[in-house]
């Protein structure tokens, strides 16, 4: 038989249990924010070719370190095609009057979203004047081609999520505080239109579906499975051992 730990021991092995998996749920919290990928500074194009979609969503927020912008679609199973452009004026011309638009900011990102048509009730401008994204507007809406200018305080650099569950698009245009971090563009050529340069997310990162202008910010990203099971087994056999030690004064 083997002899029961004094209380003391007992209460150190539930303290190192703990920490343990204290520690497991902060490694896998920090892989998650990393899974979302660098700022980088080129056109971005990306989606599946064919694949229709309903814009049923516009919202906008700042997250730390950059200001992320949310494209839902309502009645899409896959994404439809779009392009990202990046300018170096915050002047646009609609689609397909011509009719030029100057929105705040001093650059812009012109979105172009192909077979797509927009919901009633989805904001055509938004001006929530954070520190990146100044203003969103509706630039087009002609023969299924739908295009929004964005308006940035400055030139940046962005990334491209594509989420599914719903189906939504997400372009997050990093802040002045962490442009140092961006990778910088070695070529300004866009990608073929075919071919997606953004990550394709099967399952959907925790309530993004939510981010608005009223929403708080949410970790995005899938937390590693084997490190968030690791922590909560260690936490859980951390507490088995208080619940032991306490039966066994209880005696």
């Amino acid at each position: 038989m083997f002899a029961i730990p004094g209380p003391h021991i007992r209460l150190t092995l539930w303290a190192l249990a703990v920490s343990a998996g204290a520690v497991a749920l902060t490694g896998a919290l920090q892989a998650s924010a990393d899974d979302l990928g660098a700022f980088t500074c080129i056109d971005r194009s990306g989606g599946v070719a064919g694949a229709a979609g309903t814009i049923s969503a516009i919202r906008i927020a700042h997250h730390d370190g950059y200001d992320r912008l949310v494209i839902g679609f309502a009645t899409s199973n896959s994404m439809p095609q779009y392009q990202l452009t990046q300018q170096a004026t915050s002047d646009f011309v609609r689609d397909a009057s011509g009719q030029p638009v100057t929105l705040q900011g001093s650059a812009g990102i012109r979105a172009v979203l192909r077979n797509t048509d927009i919901a009633t009730g989805v904001p055509a401008d938004s001006t929530p004047g954070l520190p990146a994204i100044r203003e969103v507007t509706q630039i087009g809406d002609f023969e299924r081609v739908t295009s929004y200018g964005v308006g940035l305080a400055t030139p940046a650099c962005f990334r491209v999520l594509e989420l599914s569950g719903p189906t939504r698009l997400v372009i997050d245009v990093a802040t002045p505080a962490s442009a140092a971090t961006a990778t910088p563009s070695s070529s300004g050529t866009s990608p073929a239109p075919n071919s997606s340069t953004a990550p394709s997310q099967t399952a959907t990162p925790l309530d993004l579906a939510a981010t608005g202008l009223q929403g708080q910010p949410a970790p995005s990203g899938n937390l590693p499975i084997a490190a968030l099971l690791a922590g909560l087994l260690a936490i859980a056999t951390g507490s088995a051992v208080l619940l032991a030690r306490w039966r066994w004064l209880r005696r």
